[in-house]
């Protein structure tokens, strides 16, 4: 399907010099380094006595990145004025002599980030902790990658040169800080990430534990496809770890190519490289796999002509929004509606109340199936309706949407700060050609990135949520594609051949560079866990059970992947009471299914918990992120248990208590 009939070629921004880059870039590396450098010196200090309180290695290292950022700056500087004629001759004859190496520039290409990886990631990672150094050398690597991908692809301006390089180094980068999360250790990696390979079992619970267990109320559609690998029996929790991680890549940069191909890029290269920005932008939220399962086929077949064909293509998506998220419910629909708005002029027959009922029957027929879907699911999960809205009965935090304890930037700062750049070409480009569109078609788009965004705002207020930006999924994917569509003058408009594009070269960077820069956030690759300590430490578990609770019921609050995956055997799987469940139950007060716990606690039904270690901390919400679900659990769920049930051994190296009556 062709999302315009006779899409003109794409057009880039006016080509700036390759001297405005080249200031724009060490003007850019200069800002870097001074949030960059104190750290590096607070991080040395006291390393040892060679150079004052610093050893030799620290020295040469604080000497390199001295001379790096001296570089930086005096080079900023020299090129504020034009530089003389014999300097750019010099550098001209310089980058003529790379140019002459021809593939050899690929191979340099690539040696430049595996330098960084090797360098500033592996081997002198204790010495680069902190985002500001990383991100800093990361687009000191870009720009001398851009160096030799400018060199090898002679006629690339020196603006897409810097862009290529810092997404295909960013993209890699991205993929490579995934590594951690395909291991064998046994226990979970993060408070939540095995229990959700414990939810994604529950359709195969016949076969794995004995007996048939309730499904998940929240989130099935991503346990639907996380547990697609126990169909093959014997699957270990490290293939489960691998096929996760292949589902954020494969699904985000899928997203990206079928938005690429909408948008009919001209070329391999362009389209690839679109799709690696695209997958980057989505990956901020991040907007989670499952959904994105929505977002792919409306990209690919939805056809704004066709109206029956695209009916059944946004009743398709909302039956899995049904079953993904309820502040999802309407985004198909909304989705079909943007693209609608972007590609179909009103034209002058039949006026705006015609024009407008394709998107109503597309947004009634996605709204019905998404709620269908929904209303089939419940019987099939085994719960009562009341289960799924629990979420309409916690509570909500405004203060996360500004800086916090929980969210150093918060939520409506990090997510204007995103989506700014983008956002700004798009309105650009339509303020620019607003006499030749309908006021109608702008007013929609407006409205519903409105709404979406005020819709996500509220979502991320909720308790358990507020630590980052992933509850404004939709309003990323529509930001993407809206943007997407404006930037590269993709609407069609109803005077006019095209939308006339609003490029300022140095906006295309931003939008660029910020999806890359926020992605490096948290990378470590190179993470080192106790494996073989732990399998040691699972064999000792398994004893402590066997003579504990010989013939009495074990509850793994956590850690119950021990049991999905085998580690742990003999013991009968108990499924009340895991721990996203009752986390959940918590901060929403449920006390109907608290009641149940508290009982089953008093009536010591369990030989032994396996937890984490319960506190009874009151934190407070100005100091201690996360404070108010602490709180929650504190008073519903750890006193119980400590009121009830004694430590028997702690593993603090795991965050493992055993627990054994009172």
């Amino acid at each position: 399907m062709k999302a315009l009939d006779n899409p003109a070629p794409v057009e880039g921004p006016p080509a700036p010099a390759p001297l405005d880059v080249a200031r724009a870039a060490l003007a850019g590396l200069s800002i870097l380094a001074a949030f960059a450098l104190p750290n590096l010196f607070s991080t040395g200090y006291r390393s040892g006595s060679f150079a004052g309180t610093y050893s030799l290695q620290w020295t040469l290292l604080l000497a390199g990145a001295c001379l790096l950022a001296g570089a930086s700056l005096a080079g900023f500087v020299l090129l504020l004025v034009r530089p003389s004629g014999r300097l750019a001759g010099a550098a001209g004859r310089a980058f003529g002599g790379l140019a002459r190496l021809g593939a050899a520039n690929w191979l340099a290409f690539a040696a430049v980030w595996l330098v960084y990886v090797l360098g500033v990631l592996w081997r002198f990672g204790r010495q680069f902790p902190h985002f500001a150094e990383r991100a800093w050398l990361f687009w000191a690597a870009a720009c001398l990658g851009a160096v030799f991908l400018a060199a090898a692809r002679k006629n690339l301006p020196a603006l897409w040169a810097l862009t290529a390089s810092a997404v295909i180094y960013g993209a890699a980068l991205k993929a490579l800080g995934y590594l951690p999360d395909v291991t064998s250790y046994p226990f979970t990696l993060e408070w939540s990430e095995a229990s959700r390979f414990y939810y994604a079992s529950l359709p195969y619970a016949e076969r794995l534990y004995g007996m048939s267990i309730p499904l998940s109320p929240w989130h099935p559609s991503r346990y639907l496809l996380l547990g697609l690998p126990y169909l093959i029996p014997g699957t270990t929790l490290f293939m489960h770890r691998l096929w996760q991680v292949l589902l954020w890549l494969a699904l985000s940069l899928g997203t990206g190519l079928a938005l690429a191909r909408r948008l009919r890029l001209p070329g391999g290269a362009p389209t690839v490289l679109g799709a690696l920005w695209a997958a980057l932008f989505l990956l901020q939220g991040p907007v989670y796999y499952h959904l994105l399962v929505c977002v792919i086929p409306l990209l690919l077949w939805f056809d704004p002509k066709r109206f029956w064909r695209s009916l059944g293509v946004v009743v398709l998506a909302s039956l899995w929004a049904g079953i993904s998220r309820v502040n999802w419910f309407p985004v198909p629909a909304m989705l079909a509606a943007t693209l609608y708005l972007l590609e179909a002029p009103l034209g002058p027959a039949g006026g705006w109340a015609r024009y407008l009922l394709k998107p109503a029957g597309w947004g009634a027929g996605g709204l019905l199936a998404a709620l269908a879907a929904q209303a089939a699911y419940i019987p099939i999960s085994g719960h009562e309706a009341s289960a799924f809205g629990s979420s309409f009965t916690s509570d909500l935090l405004w203060y996360r949407l500004l800086p916090s304890p929980t969210y150093r930037l918060g939520v409506l700062p990090a997510i204007l700060l995103i989506t700014a750049p983008l956002l700004a070409a798009a309105g650009g480009s339509l303020l620019r050609a607003k006499d030749r569109w309908h006021a109608l078609r702008l007013l929609g788009l407006g409205a519903m990135a409105l709404a979406l965004l005020a819709v996500g705002a509220v979502v991320s207020t909720k308790i358990g949520g507020g630590s980052n930006i992933h509850n404004l999924d939709a309003f990323l994917v529509l930001a993407l594609v809206l943007g997407s569509y404006a930037w590269l003058g993709r609407g069609a408009p109803e005077r006019g051949a095209r939308l006339p594009a609003w490029k300022p070269w140095l906006l295309t960077l931003l939008i660029a560079a910020i999806p890359v820069t926020w992605n490096l956030a948290d990378l470590y690759p190179f993470v080192q866990r106790p494996t073989a300590k732990a399998f040691e430490t699972v064999r000792g578990i398994q004893q402590i059970l066997d003579k504990a609770a010989p013939e009495g019921e074990v509850l793994f609050i956590t850690q119950r992947q021990l049991l999905t995956f085998g580690e742990i055997t003999r013991v009968r799987m108990v499924p009340e009471y895991e721990v996203l469940t009752l986390s959940e139950m918590a901060i929403s007060n449920n006390r109907a299914y608290l009641q149940r716990f508290y009982q089953d606690l008093r009536s010591h039904r369990f030989a032994v918990i396996i937890a984490s270690p319960q506190n009874t901390i009151i934190k407070d919400p100005a100091v201690a992120p996360f404070s108010e679900e602490n709180n929650a659990w504190v008073e519903h769920i750890s006193t119980q248990i400590l009121q009830y049930y004694k430590e028997s051994l702690t593993l603090d190296e795991f965050g493992i208590v055993i627990y054994v009556p009172r």
